[in-house]
């Protein structure tokens, strides 16, 4: 699982958002000017003028559409935004001239929000040719009837030539904030990977003890984490969500290791005294996980005391319906399927069908009614992932 990778699309995902936020702002900003002009505090012909408020009206809500509506990620998608603003910013000044000239600027300023070098790079390489060729523009339509700018040769040494050396100082300002915060976020991302790391190795290595308690029980942490990674993928968790809950389904029995082995390996029924000794191993991984730091353990900790709650409320602590946490609701069902096409040293293992019946048929009453038909749903893969992992008695 690449932390690292998903901790750099969350924050790229924010700056799309805080883009298209800006973005909307500045069509506040167009109105204004065009407000201003019908006032008469601006001289500018009205019908370019006019003509490029629609027009930055539309390119500023693109962003909008792109990130917020569409959601779209990638960064082709990030590039023609950015692009889309170099040339937006290269008309504002052809036609309205100083009073948008802070909009040069504006696309690099932009660029920042993501803090990477190659979209401040891009935009950048962008910018000063759109400066040279919206001075020129803005000189031909004879935008700025003041000295010095009236002439070709004032235009360049009055309008291009300290913008592009203004723009260059701009952009090198650029370019170290993001590269100082691009390796700031890398190492948070580094040190969160590392932290993961470090749950899942402890983690793994408490399920082999696990295992290892009961040689009845062989693969069961296994299987039960693999069942529930599909159940959790098919009610609508991504990935990492779904990753991280079948993980932390590996400790869902961890407080058997406080239960005494003449009692879980017993081949008979258990008497009344010993299944309430047994109902305790949920308070002891309770207890076990709780003041482990982490997000693993967070997960681990909810699923290890509340796995053998039912959906009406006749489980061990009585907890009932929404009460009980979904990943809990997943685990219970893969823990009574496994057990169920498992053998124990109390019986014999019941066939995949007879299992699947029971499960079935106990949906809104030991099982989520939703948890259930996600399990139908993925069936066969339970099917797979039983077969991938057999006890070695067996």
């Amino acid at each position: 699982m690449s932390f690292s990778e998903k901790i750099i699309d969350e924050y790229r995902i924010n700056a799309d958002k805080r883009l298209a936020f800006i973005c909307r702002l500045m069509i506040g900003f167009m109105l204004l000017v065009a407000a201003l002009n019908l006032l008469g505090i601006f001289k500018i012909d009205p019908f370019p003028l006019y003509l490029t408020v629609a027009i930055s009206i539309f390119n500023f809500f693109l962003p909008t559409l792109f990130c917020n509506i569409l959601k779209f990620r990638h960064n082709e998608i990030r590039y023609f935004v950015l692009a889309l603003m170099v040339f937006q910013s290269g008309l504002q000044y052809a036609v309205l001239s100083y009073h948008t000239i802070i909009m040069l600027a504006f696309p690099m300023v932009m660029s920042c929000l993501y803090n990477e070098r190659k979209y401040v790079v891009f935009t950048s390489v962008l910018s000063l040719p759109m400066v040279i060729i919206s001075h020129i523009a803005a000189f031909h339509l004879k935008v700025v009837p003041d000295e010095p700018l009236v002439t070709l040769k004032g235009t360049i040494l009055y309008g291009i030539v300290p913008r592009c050396i203004e723009l260059t100082a701009v952009a090198i300002l650029c370019f170290f904030i993001s590269d100082r915060i691009e390796k700031l976020v890398a190492t948070l991302a580094n040190k969160n990977k590392e932290l993961y790391e470090d749950q899942e190795n402890l983690i793994l290595s408490l399920s082999q003890i696990i295992e290892n308690k009961s040689e009845n029980t062989g693969q069961h942490v296994k299987r039960v984490a693999e069942y529930t990674e599909v159940l959790c993928k098919s009610l609508g968790y991504n990935d990492e969500e779904s990753w991280k809950i079948s993980l932390a389904a590996m400790m869902h029995d961890v407080g058997k290791i406080m239960i005494p082995e003449s009692i879980l390996e017993k081949p008979g029924k258990l008497t009344d005294e010993e299944f309430e000794v047994v109902k305790n191993h949920i308070k002891y991984g309770k207890q076990m996980l709780e003041t482990s730091p982490g997000e693993l353990f967070n997960l681990s900790t909810e699923i290890a005391y509340q796995h053998h709650e039912k959906w009406n409320g006749t489980g061990y602590m009585g907890m009932k319906g929404s009460d009980i946490s979904p990943w809990a609701r997943c685990v219970a069902l893969a823990d009574v399927f496994d057990a169920l096409v498992s053998r124990r040293a109390y019986k014999k293992p019941w066939s995949p069908e007879e299992a699947y019946n029971e499960i079935v048929s106990q949906s809104g009453k030991h099982f989520d009614p939703t948890v259930v038909d996600a399990f139908v749903r993925n069936f066969d893969k339970f099917i797979e992932i039983m077969n991938k992992y057999p006890d070695d008695k067996e």
